[in-house]
């Protein structure tokens, strides 16, 4: 089974949706490694454990699977804990952070535990972003600077990325929601998604992160298709909420339907963050960080016809922020 295959057979499975027969080892076994580069095998499990038993997967595939939930419940806990005594830190600080993607993601999944995280995203207004560092350093979190101007701690053996800038967008602040807004948390998740299609790759979990968000917004549809069209991004919007209605949830609402197949073949081609396309493998595995981030703009320059449809006003200031910052 080829990639693409295998991709729109694991959507079908975690919608839920029987095969026309029952799975043999080889399909199971594909199923589990797509799974893995999508990073939803917790979503891959709590789906096939309501399939009828001849439909149940065999031991050689179910064993690891359970392996893997084990670990991605006791990372999940893990990163509670230092979400929690990050998030104290800084309040007692009188800072009120906003947390990006995370658990306000996982919150929204029939079983939050089984959403894999990653690190813990912590925004904090730009007239704060020093005094929260000063905190998290004070509590004796090592920080490290990022080209992309936030900062990596170190907290509880967990990574905390505190944030200056809550958009993935170089565009006036004016134009913006607030933050904290149901508004500004979707453009944040869908800006943030094309930020890396445009790049190596992203994968299906942050798009699941954005159909379910999507899906529990109460406000005004036509203001927020409004608003991704004021920010420069509905062309982006309808593709995104097309792949959405297309492949994860067709009762979703849609402005306006669109071929999804291009977002479907990034999503496939390179799996979560890219990391999985395998001449991206070959390529960066054992090679300085100049020469990875300059892997990163060829594939960014590779993409352009793509981004130039769907992101004309940030694609030119990305490229720009990856050599002015990454490359020096």
């Amino acid at each position: 089974m080829n990639q693409d295959s295998s991709l729109a057979f694991l959507l079908q499975i975690l919608r839920g949706e029987l095969p026309a027969g029952p799975p043999d080892e080889a399909a199971w076994t594909d199923l589990l490694q797509t799974a893995r580069r999508q990073t939803v095998t917790g979503l891959l499990y709590q789906a096939a454990g309501h399939f009828p038993e001849d439909y149940r997967m065999p031991e050689k595939v179910l064993f690891p699977l359970l392996a893997e939930v084990t670990k991605i419940e006791t990372n999940n806990r893990k990163l509670a804990e230092a979400e929690k005594e990050a998030l104290g830190i800084l309040r007692s600080g009188g800072l009120e952070p906003v947390v990006m993607k995370g658990s306000s993601c996982a919150a929204r999944y029939p079983v939050p535990e089984l959403r894999i995280g990653g690190d813990i995203d912590l925004y904090v207004p730009e007239a704060d972003f020093q005094r929260a560092a000063a905190l998290l350093r004070d509590a004796g979190a090592e920080g490290t600077e990022k080209p992309d101007s936030s900062m990596d701690f170190i907290l509880g053996g967990c990574e905390v990325e505190l944030h200056r800038r809550y958009f993935d967008l170089h565009i006036s602040g004016r134009l913006l929601p607030d933050v904290g807004t149901p508004e500004a948390e979707l453009l944040m998740l869908s800006s943030h998604i094309l930020k890396h299609a445009c790049g190596v790759g992203i994968g299906l979990r942050q798009i699941i992160d954005f159909a379910l968000a999507y899906k529990a917004y109460s406000g005004d549809y036509e203001k927020l298709h409004k608003l991704f069209r004021r920010v420069g991004l509905y062309r982006w919007h309808v593709l995104l909420l097309s792949f959405v209605k297309d492949y994860i949830d067709p009762s979703v609402k849609v402005p306006s339907h669109v071929d999804s197949g291009k977002l479907f073949r990034i999503v496939s081609d390179g799996g979560n963050f890219g990391h999985f396309r395998e001449r991206r493998l070959q390529s960066i595995q054992g090679q300085p960080a100049i020469r990875r981030k300059a892997d990163t703009l060829r594939r960014m320059l590779g993409r352009l016809p793509f981004s130039m449809r769907y992101a004309p006003r940030e694609i030119l200031p990305l490229i720009s922020e990856l050599l002015l910052k990454n490359l020096h």
